[in-house]
């Protein structure tokens, strides 16, 4: 993509473009601290957000405190939910976090969950770019994220068939490096330690690749969605 002409989108704007969410049964695998499942019902989608790390499941519930019920623990690879019973599952930039050597079974389990003709809506971020450059110092995900596009590959032996592929430029500001590093340890608090390590080089990559922009500093970032359906 070109970025002197590729507009930033925000992910939730790119996910309604795809999947129709007025009604719709719609579940969010690995949604942190829940800003999307909150995009989505503003949207009109009914919306569970499963997360299997306790503080940010904790702070969606608490920045949702009128559908805190909404937010349940599971993983991927054993979604806590029956047979058939939704329109649409989304994985925004988690599938690359399901362990390897489950994300075969997170697929099957994306089938399983839902209806016949029923979604599945994955993002991933491109492994480069500026975000990339500076989280790369504390946790490189170059290898976790060939590992996602390589199993969904094989989401057609899941019983799921390819609709779409596509990709779009999305941009994130933040203030400070201090914001930064607590959006990254909350996808992973494993990276906390490296953090410790990395503080000093960290602060001084966040100032070199973004771009001074109201409200702080911008980050670009190239994306991959994939649109699989379950057939009718």
């Amino acid at each position: 993509m070109d970025q002197r002409t590729e507009q930033p989108r925000t992910h939730d704007e790119v996910l309604a473009a795809h999947v129709a969410l007025a009604g719709a049964r719609v579940v969010d695998v690995g949604c942190g601290s829940g800003a999307l499942c909150r995009a989505l019902r503003s949207r009109g989608a009914e919306v569970t957000g499963v997360e299997c790390g306790a503080e940010p499941l904790q702070a969606a519930r608490l920045a949702d405190p009128d559908h805190a019920d909404a937010y349940v623990e599971g993983v991927g690879q054993a979604l806590p939910l029956g047979d058939g019973e939704l329109d649409a599952v989304v994985y925004s930039y988690a599938l690359h976090h399901v362990p390897v050597e489950y994300l075969d079974a997170a697929l099957v389990e994306v089938a399983r969950v839902l209806r016949p003709g029923g979604l599945l809506y994955v993002v991933e971020p491109v492994a480069a770019g500026p975000a990339f450059e500076v989280v790369r110092l504390i946790d490189d995900e170059t290898e976790v994220r060939a590992q996602a596009q390589q199993a969904l590959r094989r989401a057609g032996a899941a019983g799921l068939e390819l609709v779409t592929r596509t990709a779009y430029r999305s941009e994130m500001v933040h203030p400070d490096p201090a914001s930064m590093q607590t959006r990254v340890v909350g996808a992973d608090a494993r990276r906390a330690a490296a953090f410790e390590r990395h503080r000093d080089e960290f602060a001084e990559r966040f100032l070199a690749q973004g771009r001074p922009a109201a409200g702080g500093y911008a980050f670009s970032q190239d994306n991959l969605v994939e649109l699989w359906r379950k057939p009718a």
